[in-house]
């Protein structure tokens, strides 16, 4: 990996990976499974993380091949629509497998963002998807985090 601002970049994505592994550590399936959170579950959390990050690597990649976003910003309504809509289509999925996907799909940001060139870092030349996401997975480790404490678990 390239020293330099990728490197930071790739750093805080792996943070933030770890603490969303760290929010969900210790719940079983069926605590995952519960639509407890606003109408989610830590599954559909993790699923519509996975989702984001899928597009996230596909926009960097873009973008550092010197293309424009594809995303461009989004009304509440159309992320909404996106959110239940891919969230709903992998709801069938495992646990195991949702958590191997996140993984999946973050490493495979992190590899984008490594390679990329530093004028494809400019946060500005990213639309609705963000360059690393790593704000994102923190709102959601929080929230997960709330939501246990709150039940004690």
């Amino acid at each position: 990996m390239r020293a330099g601002p990728q490197a930071r970049l790739v750093f805080e994505l792996k943070e933030a990976g770890s603490r969303v592994r760290r929010a969900v550590e210790g719940l079983t399936e069926e605590q995952m499974s519960q639509p407890a959170i606003e109408g989610w579950s830590v599954k559909d959390h993790l699923i519509h993380l996975t989702v984001w990050h899928e597009m996230r690597f596909h926009e960097v990649s873009r973008i550092a091949r010197g293309g424009q976003s594809a995303y461009r910003p989004l009304t509440d309504e159309e992320v909404e629509t996106v959110n239940s809509l891919t969230v709903a289509l992998r709801r069938h999925l495992p646990v195991s497998q949702v958590l191997d996907d996140l993984d999946f799909a973050r490493s495979l940001v992190a590899e984008a963002i490594a390679g990329c060139p530093e004028e494809a870092l400019d946060e500005s030349k990213y639309g609705e998807v963000s360059l690393t996401g790593v704000q994102h997975d923190f709102e959601h480790a929080e929230t997960i985090k709330a939501w246990r404490q709150k039940e004690g678990l």
